[in-house]
């Protein structure tokens, strides 16, 4: 409980897990906290490039950071990696639920390939966060608390267009609620659980196969964005570290919505 504002945003010391926090959004949100002083946990399955980024931002920020191997999707893996990360670093204080899968596909002809472009994304985007999350508030409930923000996107709550993105938009709906309801149920343990919505930003996810045809999306997207720009990765960051910190410790339940305004007139 904070009782004045010094330090009140600080995040310093603090253990924090960060799915896919090599890359993209996930990459932002790692710098963003190591800038803080926290210590960084990254799981991912891209082992090398996980490797390389951990050691760059212990060095650069100067403080404890580690990649640990590992797929979401895979049975065990989630439990193997919280528990090893515990067992290196003392303590996981927050969880981001960052990873993420999008898929392009016409919901009518989704028989074609047995449904995987539902399937898939919602075992990622959905179901692994579930997972990821009821492990790591194991750990926090024995602690006496932590905190839990998922990243989910504006699509949860709108309809994006043209993007044929079902089983992405249904997910994110999926764990917005999620959040909710996990929010009440682990508030008993002082846990608190939020999500931060991003709309159009600066990262590899989302974007058509085609770059001509995804640069005349990204030209009807921005136009239809109120301050005409994509996010940056560390204005996601920036919200995600407000969340964790003690100046945020009365809100939970709670989805942050950082989309520029582009669900305003969506």
């Amino acid at each position: 409980m904070i009782s004045s504002m010094k330090d009140a945003f600080s995040t310093k010391g603090k253990n924090v897990l960060i799915t896919g926090g090599h890359a993209g959004i996930g990459l932002g949100i790692s710098r963003a906290f190591a800038e803080m002083g926290s210590n960084i946990i990254i799981m991912g399955r891209r082992k090398e490039e996980g490797e390389r980024v951990a050691a760059e931002i212990g060095k650069e920020f100067g403080v404890k950071a580690k990649f640990y191997t590992g797929d979401l999707t895979v049975d065990g893996d989630p439990a193997r990696v919280i528990d090893e990360a515990f067992a290196e670093f003392g303590s996981i204080d927050v969880l981001v639920n960052n990873s993420g899968l999008v898929r392009w596909f016409e919901s009518i002809e989704a028989d074609k390939n047995d449904f995987a472009d539902w399937h898939d994304v919602i075992k990622l985007d959905m179901t692994a966060i579930f997972i990821m999350s009821v492990f790591a508030a194991k750990k926090m409930r024995d602690a006496g608390g932590g905190v839990i923000i998922n990243i989910t996107s504006n699509a949860g709550e709108i309809v994006n267009t043209p993007q044929t993105t079902v089983s992405y938009s249904a997910s994110k709906a999926g764990v917005n609620h999620m959040t909710r309801m996990l929010a009440h149920e682990w508030a008993q343990y002082k846990i608190r659980v939020n999500a931060v919505a991003p709309g159009y930003t600066e990262s590899k996810l989302g974007g058509a196969q085609d770059p001509v045809k995804y640069e005349m999306l990204n030209t009807k997207w921005m136009a239809e964005t109120p301050t005409h720009r994509r996010n940056k990765p560390i204005e996601i960051a920036a919200a995600v570290v407000y969340l964790a910190s003690e100046a945020a410790e009365q809100i939970t339940g709670e989805i942050i919505t950082v989309d520029g305004g582009y669900k305003l007139a969506n």
